[in-house]
């Protein structure tokens, strides 16, 4: 027997690392694969994955066995070198069924880089003993069992590896990376293999035989086409599956995004980003799921259209957000406030909140809302109005429950605003009308069924008749007769006050320039004007239209304001009242004393007259108190050069005082009550047979204001 000599081509022990590099590559980009994929994805990716990664491995190792140069050609066994293969891949499933599943515990590594340690070391030595040699080869014992080390810690190594690239499958890990442990693990598997070539021992009398088996040519060209196109193909299947993943993550993210941007439309106001009414109602169902006691707050900003109409949208727009924040910040964390309307708001207290939680937070959102709003250069103030209903006291459903805090909160507004209201039972039928009347209201409107009164304003002097105040009436077929202390604040919260306004003043001038036209004398003729259409943003407008459409003189239309209707706004009210007073229209201050001016404010604006409200002059002449009052009021107008109208003259002693006090006219039941259009004409019919009709020439009758 005699030594076969060894040595190694060097081209093919580098052709072997490349392709195990190749193989290693391919291992970790597969296990990535069979980590991120489920049900039969997974299973695919595992079959196909283990045959190309074997078939990689088991490449590596024969053609490493073909770079070593031996005296005689080598010729190999058929049957064992099938059997190597089968082993390779049978490893190669083992290792991607590890990684397939869970975390990476000692125990696993350690089992699993036995098993997997044995296979290679299987399919290396069943490959060595596919060569077809005369004779039994022997390993020296020590480098066998370096290879076999070698062979179980690269295991460890790669599964490591592949755990730790790809920790959930969710992500792929850098090329980089990757490309350094597949040098790693390369490493080691030609490692393992070309010392276990080491450790090979040949009979020294041994004849390589080459009969019947696959010749080294054909073997080389068989591994380098299959096992390439093989581990190409999985790596590129690979490639564009995880391209295909990352492009549907990507989309995943974007329809996730959009949905979540889509719920937010769908659950929250576009404004404040508050719950809005949709997810409102979903979590007062889950509250009325429960047993525990809770409130409902119907919250709604007083007024808020005149913001709207005077001051722009804008400016709404921001008084909206700074009153959600503040709403926010009255509330805890366990409460919702959402927006549910224009300028309307619904807070749901949390569960086990009764009466005492309740009116407690309804003082402080009341006294939150009361504060001023800074808002760019202007400051606005407004208040609001609450009501509140209670579970399960005042319903036991989400309709019950917001339907009675509305009713509540109407309530509130009829108490004069900036309050709030408990429900109570009577209340539904109040707000029942209300409706109603808005209904009403509207059909009359639009059919032209309203209708309006004149009365007589008197000088006292004289006597004589020197104009009217138009008053609206208005008797309904289902309703009957509706009070203006009715209409008015109905149509001021509904939006109905500038339509109805307009056609109150258009009506009224109409009238009085048909009563020129047909008697030859000038009528004229007081309209009362609302603060919310002194503070539109078109009133002079509308009420140059109206003037040039009717053909009414600017001199002979007298428009009464309230206090209220100057502080609200007092910059545009005062822009408002120089255009109008320029065109030579009257302005005065209806039942003065009941609101908020003051001598310095009244001293800016171009009022003509004063007049005493009804309530002071009712007790004038029994009260000291109001006598005073009556006074104050007529030496303030005298101090300032106004003329003073006295409202609701009913008897002769309260025509004596205001004669005292030289107050200049009056109008009250003393001398008439409010009259039809036709009334009025017989009435002034019959004052002027007694001689006391006013000159039509006599413009100081006429407009004394000017």
């Amino acid at each position: 027997m005699h030594d076969h000599h060894v040595s190694y081509n060097l081209a093919l022990v580098l052709l072997s690392f490349g392709i195990a590099t190749i193989a290693s590559f391919t291992a970790l980009d597969l296990a990535g694969r069979v980590r991120a994929s489920t049900g039969v994805a997974s299973h695919l990716w595992l079959a196909g994955g283990a045959f190309a990664m074997g078939t990689g491995i088991w490449a590596m190792h024969f053609v490493g066995m073909l770079a070593m140069e031996m005296a005689a050609s080598v010729a190999y066994g058929l049957s064992l070198t099938l059997v190597s293969l089968i082993a390779a891949i049978a490893t190669s499933a083992i290792a991607l069924l590890i990684v397939q599943r869970g975390r990476l515990t000692l125990a696993r590594l350690g089992g699993g880089a036995l098993v997997m340690g044995g296979g290679v070391c299987l399919m290396h030595y069943v490959g060595m003993s596919a060569m077809h040699i005369e004779g039994r080869l022997r390993y020296e014992p020590a480098l066998f069992a370096l290879s076999v080390l070698i062979a179980v810690s690269a295991s460890a190594a790669a599964l490591w590896l592949v755990f730790r690239l790809n920790p959930t499958g969710a992500r792929r890990s850098p090329l980089w990376q990757r490309l350094v442990a597949a040098v790693i693990m390369a490493l080691g598997i030609s490692g393992m293999h070309y010392t276990g070539m080491a450790a090979a021992v040949y009979p020294a009398d041994a004849v390589l035989l080459d009969g019947g088996g696959v010749s080294v040519a054909q073997l080389a060209v068989s591994v380098a086409l299959v096992s390439t196109c093989i581990m190409l193909a999985a790596l590129m299947i690979s490639l564009f599956d995880a391209h295909m993943t990352s492009r549907n993550a990507q989309l995943a993210a974007s329809l996730l995004a959009a949905n979540t941007e889509l719920k937010q439309m769908i659950y929250r106001d576009a404004l404040t980003q508050l719950p809005n009414r949709l997810l409102l109602e979903e979590r007062l169902e889950e509250q009325l799921a429960g047993s525990a006691t809770f409130a409902l707050f119907f919250v709604d900003l007083d007024r808020f259209k005149q913001v709207n109409d005077t001051l722009g949208h804008h400016v709404g727009d921001q008084l909206i957000r700074q009153a959600a924040d503040r709403l926010r910040a009255a509330v805890r964390e366990s409460d919702t406030v959402a927006r549910v309307g224009g300028d309307e708001f619904i807070v749901l207290l949390g569960e086990s909140s009764g009466r005492e939680e309740a009116d407690m937070l309804a003082r402080r959102l009341v006294s939150t809302l009361d504060k001023p709003f800074q808002i760019g250069s202007s400051v606005v103030k407004v208040s609001t109005s609450v009501g509140i209903s209670l579970y399960p006291d005042d319903g036991l459903d989400r309709h019950a429950l917001m339907i009675h805090a509305d009713a509540a909160m109407y309530a509130a507004k009829r108490l004069g605003r900036n309050t709030y209201q408990f429900f109570e039972l009577d209340m539904t039928s109040i707000e029942e009308r209300r409706i109603t009347l808005e209904r009403r209201l509207r059909l009359a409107l639009d059919s032209d069924t309203l209708d309006l009164a004149y009365q007589p304003k008197v000088e006292v002097e004289s006597g004589r008749i020197t104009g009217v105040e138009a008053l609206l009436r208005w008797k309904d077929d289902e309703l009957g007769i509706v009070e203006p202390s009715e209409i008015i604040p109905l149509a001021e919260d509904t939006g109905l006050i500038l339509p109805l306004g307009e056609w109150v003043l258009r009506t009224a001038c109409r009238y009085a320039q048909q009563w020129h036209e047909e008697t030859g004398q000038a009528l004229f003729i007081s309209v009362n004007i609302s603060a919310i259409q002194l503070n539109s943003r078109h009133f002079v407008e509308t009420v140059i239209k109206v003037l040039e459409d009717t053909g009414l003189a600017p001199t002979c239309l007298e428009l009464e304001l309230t206090e209220s209707a100057l502080v609200l706004n007092p910059d545009i009210a005062l822009e408002a009242l120089n255009e109008l007073r320029a065109l030579g229209i009257a302005i005065s201050i209806d039942d003065f004393g009941t609101g908020y001016s003051n001598l310095a404010q009244l001293r800016r604006f171009p009022i003509d007259r004063l007049k005493i409200d009804r309530a002071f002059m009712a007790h004038a002449v029994t009260d000291a108190q109001d006598a005073a009052i009556v006074k104050a009021v007529v030496a303030l107008a005298q101090s300032l050069d106004l003329q003073v109208v006295a409202e609701g003259v009913e008897n002769e002693q309260q025509l004596a005082l205001i004669s005292q006090l030289h107050s200049h006219e009056y109008q009250g039941y003393l001398f008439s009550e409010a009259l039809s259009g036709e009334e009025l004409k017989r009435f002034w019919a019959a004052h002027a047979s007694r001689g006391q009709a006013v000159d039509p020439s006599d413009e100081g009758a006429m407009n004394s204001g000017d």
